[in-house]
């Protein structure tokens, strides 16, 4: 796919293999007592797909859905970088802030969108996951403070 420039249809995702993944030891239990579990503005589909499809780690993250947080990787419909808008179109998500709470609503207590994409911020919240507006591009080292900073202070 990243070969022909994210040009061709995706028609499915598969992990092959993911059925026989398990966390290494520890892992479950170090989620369990973390304060905070964040998930980086990351291709939900595949990146962060990927980990919620090892065994136990959706059935963990869902029980301290209010300790998990998520920046968005999408703004204004549009991927940052790489073809998380047309994987997430691919499963039936839109290609937006919303699609990606939509994905995460299960597992997710709490969602940091771009400044940009404030008009979603009532839509998502309805979703029951609290929802804050960020200057989420990440363009310098200043930036990518802010927003650490940010998120951490969150309660």
């Amino acid at each position: 796919y990243i070969k022909y420039g994210c040009k061709p249809k995706i028609l499915n995702v598969e992990f092959r293999g993911i059925k026989k993944a398990k966390p290494i030891p520890g892992a479950i239990d170090l989620i369990k007592q973390a304060s905070k579990v964040i998930i980086c503005p990351s291709n939900p589909v595949v990146s962060i797909g990927t980990i919620l499809g090892v065994k136990g780690i959706k059935k963990t993250l869902k029980n301290i859905k209010d300790k998990v947080y998520a920046i968005s990787p999408i703004v204004q419909g549009a991927t940052i970088k790489g073809p998380a808008d047309k994987l997430m179109e691919s499963q039936g998500y839109q290609a937006s802030c919303f699609g990606v709470a939509n994905y995460y609503k299960e597992i997710l207590g709490t969602l940091i969108i771009d400044n940009k994409d404030e008009q979603f911020k009532g839509k998502i919240k309805n979703l029951g996951i609290k929802t804050y507006c960020f200057d989420t591009l990440m363009t310098n080292l200043k930036k990518k403070k802010e927003l650490a900073e940010f998120l951490i202070n969150l309660e």
